[in-house]
């Protein structure tokens, strides 16, 4: 069946109040599609529904509860015209809750009964406990009591008493341990608040049939309550092993309705919310605005990463779900300006607002490995992985997990934005090299020169290699910059290292074999007026 799609401008066809005077019929709808952008989602449901001949206003349920009008659009078969269309909010309807925000409800319910119960009980046997203390006294029928009448009521009072008080902290314990289940379950419950399967959101459309019978009816609509970002897991298994990176959706939704094994597909672009086709503009070309740095401090930073770790004892296995067969599922598609990732497997994903895990694509990229120490800030040396056409893996920028050798390391950033023609990453801290940086304070000295004061420092930087294999670490240090005339600032001792005066930052590239130590001392001399001060450490 041939079935038209069009799009509607709400409120731009106006309707005689008599024509849709008849009871509106209300269909649930099944979301079949999701389309997901990095700032919305577009999302497409199917309903079928026997329609007689002539007018009929319908009421879709179902759908999200916050939807752009602007982007609806109703498709049927030739035989329906859509006359209009308006989203709203159901405030009745009670059938909107998700299976799991039932079954946590109830979950609470029971146990709440459960919890009251036994309170109930616990104020009988109280109640009982005043009746025994407040009926004590006794007598006979001649207003005398026997000692033997008065032995079987001490018995009787002695025995309920103890019941009773017995009772009450067996019921005390029952309420203790209930309201805990109680507690917990209000948790549950709170944790699928919000998970449903509609959330009151609909939409009512008035069409003219001129068919009776089963019509199809194709509705899509864009919501801004949804949204993804890309995280990563990078895995190495040694510096001579390619790169693996895995590229991972975290995807959050909130339109009210539950995504359930749904058809999902993500894009990295935004969609066009209107129905007005695009003109093209001229395109001007600038060049980018350069981003001033901070050359006085070394960032502890290179592009593209940043110096975080999360600190294991052991090594052990990391197996990521699903990725062992990612490619095998994911179909990517590009263009100029964005990149889609189609699924085939279905997925669920609740109204809840919280992020849901989504496998896109699994990468094997080779890197060249490096280190890097830069000990003024850090005294740590970092494993750096470097990635050349990088471009062609179409990333976004995100955080990234880091495994190396089995282990996780930390987590990185990846920014493939920078303006680098090379894609640099941390790997973590390689515990294996130790760095320290000291001040030679024998060598380092103060004199008063006339009218000026003059302070020499030098540094030495000891590198310990404790692999069992010779590594090269590219070393960063630096001396500082004069901001004044009066400040004159020399470099004494370099060892041989590349000076970037503009920035005072001096590099090597130091070979350690294994088990091997290296020292490298460099050294520099501040002149300025003895009347003033300065912070060098």
């Amino acid at each position: 069946m041939d079935i038209t799609k069009i799009s509607l401008t709400i409120g731009s066809i106006m309707i005689s109040g008599g024509l849709f005077a008849q009871n509106a019929k209300v269909i649930k709808t099944d979301l079949k599609e999701v389309m997901l952008y990095t700032n919305s989602a577009e999302l497409n449901h199917h309903a079928t529904v026997n329609l007689p001949t002539g007018a009929s206003e319908l009421v879709f349920t179902h759908v999200a509860n916050n939807i752009d009008e602007n982007s609806i659009q109703i498709g049927s078969s030739p035989n329906v015209t859509v006359m209009s269309v308006r989203s709203a909010v159901n405030y009745v309807e009670t059938d909107v809750k998700s299976d799991a925000f039932i079954k946590a409800e109830n979950y609470f319910k029971k146990e709440t009964n459960t919890l009251k119960t036994f309170e109930n009980q616990k104020a009988t046997e109280e109640s009982i406990l005043k009746l025994l203390e407040s009926n004590q006294k006794i007598a006979g029928a001649n207003g005398s009591t026997t000692v033997d009448e008065l032995a079987k009521m001490a018995n009787y009072y002695k025995t309920k008493y103890l019941e009773v008080k017995s009772n009450i902290t067996t019921l005390d314990d029952q309420i203790m341990s209930q309201q805990d289940i109680v507690n917990k379950a209000k948790i549950q419950l709170d944790e699928v608040r919000g998970q449903t399967t509609g959330s009151g959101g609909q939409l009512i459309v008035q069409v003219i049939n001129n068919q009776a019978g089963s019509q199809p009816f194709d509705i899509t609509y864009t919501s801004t309550q949804a949204s993804w970002y890309a995280s990563y897991d990078l895995r190495s298994a040694n510096i001579s092993a390619p790169l693996e990176i895995i590229y991972k959706a975290n995807v959050t939704q909130a339109t009210g309705v539950d995504w359930k094994q749904v058809k999902l597909s993500l894009s990295t672009g935004n969609p066009s919310q209107y129905g007005i086709a695009p003109t093209l503009e001229p395109w001007q070309l600038y060049y980018n605005q350069d981003i001033p740095t901070a050359p006085m401090a070394l960032q502890g930073r290179a592009a593209g990463l940043v110096l975080d770790e999360v600190t294991t004892t052991q090594k052990k296995n990391i197996r990521i779900r699903g990725t062992s067969t990612l490619n095998n599922f994911t179909q990517q598609n590009e263009n100029q300006l964005n990149t889609t990732f189609d699924i085939a497997i279905p997925y669920d994903v609740a109204s809840n607002g919280k992020p849901h895990s989504v496998s896109l694509k699994e990468y094997k990229h080779p890197a060249n490995y490096t280190y890097l120490a830069l000990p003024r800030l850090d005294p740590n040396v970092y494993l750096i992985a470097e990635l050349t056409d990088y471009e062609k893996l179409n990333l976004m920028p995100g955080t990234a997990n880091v495994m190396f050798e089995n282990m996780l390391v930390g987590k990185t950033i990846i920014d493939p934005n920078a303006t680098s023609d090379t894609l640099r990453m941390s790997m973590g801290k390689d515990k294996m090299i130790s760095i320290k940086r000291d001040r030679v304070n024998d060598l380092s000295q103060t004199k008063i020169l006339g009218g000026s004061k003059k302070q020499s420092l030098v540094y030495e930087i000891t590198i310990k290699n404790n692999k069992k294999s010779n590594v090269t670490i590219a070393l960063q240090d630096q001396i500082p910059i004069a901001t004044d005339k009066s400040m004159e600032i020399t470099l004494d001792e370099h060892n041989g290292a590349d000076v970037t005066k503009e920035t005072g930052i001096l590099k090597w590239n130091v070979d350690v074999p294994a088990g091997a130590t290296k020292k490298i001392r460099f050294g520099y001399s501040i002149k300025y007026p003895k009347d003033k001060q300065i912070s060098i450490y």
